[in-house]
């Protein structure tokens, strides 16, 4: 009988931290990556991470700061203020700051000092932000907005239709602004003003686009279901789809493809050109094998034509983007929130701890 996986099972499962096949009992076998250091935060919860100049940068439930990548040191910490937690992984700008936020809130600070530089009061409900060279992009509510980055100066702001939530972040192509959020419809607006270029309607498909890349000349679109799309810029006009087979968590585009992990067990490399496989790698058959994987929550990350994705049972597995084959596999020191950051120039491996540390590793 085949596997039928519904979207609410997955879900539920993942997000309990349970896997969808047997539970993996062998992920101690693998030889475990060293810890360089690790850095505790004054928080219980942190974000993913991001980097820039040397630095670590996180943001939690109570805290934002700043680590250095060289010793583990904290070089600045930041409270918040928020009664909300921050959410997203902090989005660093070319002029030298890092936003994060929640719900409620949208906050900049220097990346140097801490400094907090600017504040945005959700008027409705913030969702997760697009930088753009010197704008910031986001829904609040209904509403696309978008900031001057460097001040938080607003620009314009774009109504969809009310009683709806932007939450997932925005795309930019050279002169486009490009949102889709759960009106079931995909906008395309004007850069520099706000004005709309066109629109589809395609309710009939999906609710939202959870994730949206532009890339190659196309828009690369996640869906709510279980669907990888690719989109005209001209229009919007469908070019390709791709079923997954059950919903996508995340893709990560890179070199002319789509990366994705399917609950059905398998790490996809989709054509952006076609939308036809390239390759794809088995992770689980769902029948207790012993090199079957854990499911894949964490969003997929590429350095040096190598894909890290990270499991549930915090093993880190390398794949060839070229062919699928996987290189390696190695137990992460810690229980992991389900990110990971292979970090510039091969300095390490950086992940979030379920118990709000910052862990670096060796690369692989």
């Amino acid at each position: 009988m085949p596997l039928r996986l519904t979207r609410r099972t997955v879900v539920q499962s993942l997000l309990t931290g349970l896997t969808l096949g047997p539970v993996r009992a062998f992920a101690d076998s693998y030889d475990p990556l060293s810890a360089r250091w690790m850095c505790p935060t004054d928080n219980s919860r942190i974000t993913p991470l991001s980097e820039a100049a040397g630095r670590l940068f996180y943001a939690g439930d109570r805290t934002l700061g700043a680590v250095s990548v060289a010793s583990g040191e904290p070089l600045w910490t930041q409270p918040h203020g928020a009664a909300d937690p921050a959410v997203f992984r902090p989005r660093l700008t070319d002029s030298g700051l890092m936003v994060v936020g929640g719900r409620s809130w949208l906050a900049a600070y220097d990346q140097a000092s801490g400094a907090e530089v600017w504040r945005y009061a959700a008027r409705i409900q913030t969702g997760v932000p697009l930088i753009d060279g010197a704008v910031i992009c986001f829904g609040d509510g209904h509403e696309i907005v978008t900031l001057d980055a460097a001040t938080g100066a607003e620009h314009w702001r774009f109504a969809g239709v009310p009683d709806t939530l932007a939450s997932y972040a925005p795309t930019a192509s050279e002169d486009m602004i490009i949102a889709g959020p759960g009106d079931g419809r995909i906008y395309a607006l004007d850069k520099a003003t706000g004005a709309l270029r066109w629109q589809q309607d395609v309710r009939d498909r999906w609710q939202y686009l959870r994730q949206i890349t532009v890339a190659d000349g196309i828009l690369v679109a996640g869906t709510y279901k279980e669907f990888l799309t690719g989109l005209s810029l001209e229009d919007g006009s469908k070019l390709w789809s791709f079923n997954a087979g059950n919903f996508i968590n995340s893709q990560h585009v890179a070199d002319g493809a789509a990366f994705l992990w399917s609950p059905t067990g398998w790490v996809y490399c989709i054509s952006l050109a076609s939308g036809r496989v390239r390759w794809r790698h088995r992770t689980t058959d769902y029948n207790g094998s012993a090199d079957n994987w854990a499911s894949v929550l964490a969003e997929i990350a590429s350095q040096d034509g190598r894909l890290f994705v990270l499991s549930m049972d915090n093993v880190l597995h390398v794949l060839d983007m070229k062919n699928g084959e996987e290189l390696a596999a190695r137990k992460v020191p810690a229980k992991i929130r389900h990110a990971v950051l292979p970090l510039a120039g091969g300095a390490g491996i950086a992940f979030p701890t379920t118990s709000a540390e910052i862990l670096l590793t060796e690369g692989i």
